[in-house]
């Protein structure tokens, strides 16, 4: 990069969004400008909240704000507004689906529920007032696929799979449960100084 684009790219930072994605919106400094302020405000505003006890249907509200004042902040600018929407939903939508991916495999419930979570948040949008309890009570599966001894074939062992039916309603109750505490980390890390720092 140039001296010349390095400085450019310096005027028009905005802390809230991705490092690898401010390239894509340098040419509205201006807007970008409004944009931090913005974010700024919301840190804020958001400061002075609890988190502890914050279920599901907080957290999102809260980021949701965050969302609303940002189209609000680009004025009649609405492709920037949903340019930046798209990159925030998906950079969150990533990090939540790498805390849910880390997330233990131990019972087949907890197969469920991490393939509940998952399902919850690819589709997640965080732009939109949503029911988290409605949501996530329809992908919870009936069934989940466990690893059941293994077989010798052809081509070596291999680990046999078998469907193990679980109960639905108490795995809907622990995927809301737990996806406050994925959206309690997605929130932390929104309120912290460098928001998409790898740490």
């Amino acid at each position: 990069m140039s001296s010349e684009d390095n400085q450019f790219s310096m005027t028009v930072w905005c802390t809230l969004i991705p490092p690898d994605e401010i390239g894509k919106l340098v040419k509205f400094e201006d807007d970008l400008r409004n944009v931090n302020q913005t974010y700024e405000d919301w840190l804020v505003s958001m400061r002075g909240k609890s988190f502890v006890g914050g279920d599901t249907g907080v957290l999102l509200d809260r980021i949701r704000m965050l969302m609303i004042n940002i189209g609000i902040s680009c004025g009649m600018n609405r492709d920037l507004a949903e340019e930046i929407h798209s990159i925030l939903s998906t950079h969150l939508r990533k990090r939540a689906l790498n805390y849910v991916s880390a997330m233990s495999e131990n019972s087949p419930e907890d197969l469920a529920t991490k393939e509940t979570l998952s399902a919850f948040f690819t589709d997640l949008k965080f732009t939109r007032d949503i029911f988290p309890e409605e949501d996530i009570g329809k992908v919870t599966p009936e069934k989940v696929k466990t690893a059941k001894g293994s077989s010798k074939g052809m081509l070596g062992k291999f680990r046999r799979k078998e469907l193990k039916i679980v109960d639905r309603e108490n795995i809907a109750k622990k995927a809301l449960l737990e996806s406050s505490n994925v959206l309690k980390r997605l929130y932390m890390r929104l309120l912290s100084p460098d928001p998409w720092g790898e740490y």
